[in-house]
């Protein structure tokens, strides 16, 4: 009986209400150069029309998983637990990659490596976005901050032995996953770029937003577990 061969990458997509955005995102996956992979779609909580616009494309090797109670980190469990993939990605809803993401990531993730991030580029083109993103840029490239973008590179078995994402954390739960991983292995900012969504900063604008990621970050270790205006959004 024939066996098929895993893919090399499970790329992990959690969607709360991306009607808007995701469909661009899987629009991107069809374009990589790389072709050795899977997406799992984990719709959490959808009350919009994600999970129809998910299921309309046919291009992709794509398992739609749905979840009754919105929980990013949940979702991102539930889909690696799915994963067949040696390597995982974890992608944003509202992320795309550029093509030739995945083939950067099977060239430059490697041993000695437990996770990486990869730079950014707004998907507005004006130029307080524009500088945000070359600053956030530099301080990823020179591992200042061991953060992602919309983006987190991992192996499957650093994954599931560190145990995932912790469920309660609300906002910066992939800082704390990178931070478990590192004690596995160095972090790296891989030099490919993602095109990410400006929403919240248009939204809120970039003051406010600034001064919300600020206070985050000065408030330590316990600031993810803490109720936000950021996952009103999300």
């Amino acid at each position: 009986m024939y066996i098929p061969m895993p893919p090399s990458i499970s790329i992990i997509i959690p969607a709360c209400n991306e009607e808007k955005y995701i469909e661009k995102t899987l629009h991107s996956l069809e374009q990589q150069q790389f072709r050795d992979f899977e997406v799992i779609v984990v719709a959490n909580g959808c009350t919009d029309q994600t999970e129809e616009v998910v299921k309309q494309n046919t291009n992709l090797q794509l398992c739609l998983l749905s979840l009754p109670q919105p929980n990013v980190s949940v979702a991102r469990n539930a889909g690696a637990l799915k994963a067949q993939g040696k390597i995982l990605l974890f992608l944003d809803a509202d992320t795309q990659l550029t093509p030739d993401t995945l083939h950067s990531i099977t060239q430059q993730f490697t041993a000695g490596y437990a996770v990486a991030g990869t730079k950014v580029l707004p998907d507005i083109r004006h130029w307080n976005y524009t500088s945000f993103t070359r600053l956030k840029n530099i301080y990823l490239s020179l591992h200042l901050y061991p953060g992602c973008s919309g983006a987190l590179i991992c192996t499957k078995d650093d994954f599931h032995s560190v145990g995932g994402y912790d469920p309660t954390l609300k906002v910066r739960e992939h800082y704390y996953l990178s931070r478990k991983l590192t004690h596995r292995g160095k972090y790296k900012c891989l030099n490919t770029k993602v095109i990410t969504s400006m929403r919240r900063y248009q939204r809120w604008g970039m003051g406010k937003a600034l001064f919300f990621w600020m206070k985050q970050w000065l408030q330590g270790p316990f600031s993810g577990l803490k109720n936000t205006e950021y996952e009103k959004i999300r």
